[in-house]
C-alpha cells in the first residue's frame, strides 16, 4: 500500500511518525512524509521519502510569540502572544493544508495516517471513508468515566464531561469546514457531516496501555497500541570541542 504519514510540531511531536513510517517500510509498504521543510534532513537520514509542507508555520511557532505560548510565559504576556500568533497564522496554514492537498491528490494514497495540527485529511476521509488513522500521544480524547477533555484537566461529573468531548469534535469539525474554504473543493459538506467524520474516524493513542488502559465500552474504531522510539546511533562519538569543554570545567549545568 501507499501510505502518506503526515504531522505539524515539534521534533517531538515527528519522531513518533518517523518511528511508524520505518516500521510500515520494513512490511514492505511505500511511505511518504509530510512534515514541515525543517524536518527534511531527520526524515531522509531515517531513509523515508519526504515531502515538504512549507516552513512558514514550524517558524512562526518557534518565533518569540509562539515559545511565550507554547512555552514559558503567563498572565497578559501569554494572552497577548496568543493574540498576535492567531493573527498570524492563517498564511502558514493555508501554505500547509495546501500543500498536503495537492501531495494527497497526486499520490492517491491507500492511507493517510495524521496527527491533530493537519485538518486536510478530515475532508479527505469524506470520499475515502476508513482510510485515515489519528496518531495522539495524549490521553483523554475520548470519553473516559472520571474524566473530561484533556485541555480541561478536571472531574467536571458524567453530563459536563461528556459535553467537553463533543466540544472537541465539534473544534475539529469546524477547522477542517474552515480549511475546505482555501482548497479547490465543490463538495458541499456539512459541518455535523465532519463531526460524525471525526468521531469515527480510526483513532491510535500512542501511548503504553500500562499508562492508559484501553476502557472496554469504547467503540471499536478507537486503539491504544503503545508508544514507538526512533532507534538513535549508538555509535555517537563527541566532537573534540566537547571533550576538551568536559576536560576544562569541573561544575557543568546541561540545559534542554
Amino acid at each position: 500500500m501507499k501510505i502518506i504519514l503526515t504531522a505539524i510540531g515539534t521534533q517531538g511531536d515527528i519522531e513518533p511518525f518517523l518511528a511508524v513510517g520505518k516500521i510500515l517500510k520494513e512490511k514492505g509498504h511505500q511511505v511518504i512524509c509530510a512534515f514541515s521543510e525543517q524536518f527534511r534532513e531527520l526524515t531522509e537520514c531515517n531513509e523515508l521519502e519526504f515531502a515538504s509542507l512549507g516552513s512558514k508555520l514550524f517558524d512562526l511557532n518557534n518565533s518569540d510569540a509562539g515559545r511565550i505560548v507554547f512555552g514559558g510565559g503567563n498572565g497578559l504576556k501569554k494572552f497577548f502572544a496568543f493574540m498576535e500568533l492567531a493573527m498570524k497564522q492563517k498564511g502558514p496554514n493555508k501554505e500547509k493544508e495546501t500543500k498536503l492537498y495537492e501531495l494527497i491528490n497526486q499520490e492517491r494514497p491507500d492511507r493517510v495516517l495524521y496527527n491533530s495540527k493537519t485538518t486536510c485529511p478530515i475532508i479527505w476521509e469524506y470520499k475515502n471513508s476508513g482510510k485515515t488513522t489519528f496518531l495522539s500521544p495524549y490521553p483523554y480524547l475520548h470519553y473516559v468515566k472520571g474524566h473530561s477533555l484533556l485541555v480541561f484537566s478536571k472531574n467536571f461529573g458524567d453530563f459536563f464531561n461528556k459535553l467537553t468531548f463533543k466540544l472537541y469534535d465539534f473544534g475539529a469539525a469546524t477547522a477542517a469546514l474552515s480549511t475546505k474554504k482555501w482548497l479547490p473543493i465543490q463538495d458541499k459538506i456539512k459541518r455535523t457531516e465532519l463531526k460524525k467524520i471525526v468521531h469515527n474516524r480510526n483513532f491510535i493513542y500512542t501511548i503504553s496501555p500500562s499508562l492508559f488502559p484501553r476502557p472496554d465500552y469504547w467503540e471499536s474504531n478507537i486503539k491504544v497500541l503503545g508508544h514507538h522510539a526512533v532507534m538513535k546511533e549508538t555509535d555517537w562519538k563527541p566532537k573534540k570541542e566537547l571533550t576538551e569543554f568536559i576536560d576544562k570545567n569541573e561544575k557543568i549545568i546541561f540545559i534542554t
